[in-house]
């Protein structure tokens, strides 16, 4: 009788959340660190980051 355990079923999907936006940083980061003109080449954009998000959620929610 196998028996289910929740608790590491979300434990393992937390951890590939996590392992998903390590990576995305790390390429945000590489990225980031090309040359502008190789950045263009590549049609990069960057993703906005984390504070911009809070500002513009706080912002957003004082407007209300």
């Amino acid at each position: 009788m196998v028996t289910e355990m929740p608790f590491f079923d979300e434990l393992g999907r937390a951890g590939a959340r996590y392992r998903h936006a390590r990576r995305a940083r790390q390429t945000a980061r590489i990225m980031n660190a090309l040359p502008i003109e190789i950045q263009r080449d590549l049609d990069w954009n960057p993703p906005p980051s984390l504070m911009a998000k809070v500002y513009r959620s706080l912002s957003g929610a004082m407007r209300r």
